[in-house]
């Protein structure tokens, strides 16, 4: 397992599931598009070199299949069936842990992994991909079965934060600090978050999905 796209894979399945997630075949894939995004924000190409397209439920490239199914078959990922009989889904195991540095020879971009899979390694695949079909610039400019442009990815380039002078005295400035400071405050309100709720419709589509069954 010498390409580094491979090494890619087998250490996002590695971290995820030693923090505590899953991953299957899409989620698998879309955690790469996740990827693949922020990469370019930060380099102007993605890493993978994958030809990604507006396929269905979102991003898909042909050449995954290929290179998850030859990963299966050396050993270097494990696919265990799920336990719920009425799903078809296949759950991805790493054969051997890859270390996320294994795949860069630098921390930043072992850094933009990191903080993808911290973000996404933990949600269901239902909830990245409402993430990746609405909320990231290739998808959104997108025609469908048409080649995804990843030039629409605005690049990160963090602005100077320049406090402007406020004209105030000294003295000014201490008596509305004071003043702000007797004022009473607002108590903050609390919102209470309501998780989505799946159906079996969609989760039976989810499975049809990871097992290429569509």
């Amino acid at each position: 397992m010498k390409n580094t796209v491979n090494q890619l894979i087998v250490a996002v399945i590695s971290y995820v599931t030693e923090h505590g997630g899953y991953v299957t075949k899409t989620k698998l894939l879309k955690l790469l598009y996740l990827f693949d995004i922020e990469f370019y924000r930060a380099h102007g190409t993605t890493f993978t070199g994958f030809q990604w397209k507006y396929f269905h439920l979102g991003p898909w490239t042909g050449e995954f299949d290929p290179l998850l199914a030859g990963l299966v078959s050396q050993g270097n990922i494990v696919e265990r069936a799920s336990e719920r009989s009425e799903f078809d889904t296949k759950f991805l195991l790493p054969g051997e842990r890859v270390d996320l540095k294994k795949p860069f020879d630098n921390y930043r971009d072992e850094a933009i992994l990191k903080s993808i899979l911290d973000i996404w390694g933990p949600s269901t695949t239902g909830e990245i991909l409402d993430h990746v079909y609405f909320r990231t610039e290739p998808m959104e400019y997108g025609v469908r079965n048409e080649k995804l442009d990843f030039s629409r990815i605005l690049p990160d380039v963090p602005g100077i934060y320049k406090r402007s002078a406020s004209n105030k005295t000294p003295k000014e400035i201490k008596a509305l600090r004071k003043e702000f400071s007797q004022k009473p405050r607002l108590a903050r309100p609390s919102f209470e978050f309501t998780p989505p709720r799946y159906d079996d419709e969609f989760l039976l589509a989810i499975d049809k999905l990871d097992s290429g069954k569509l």
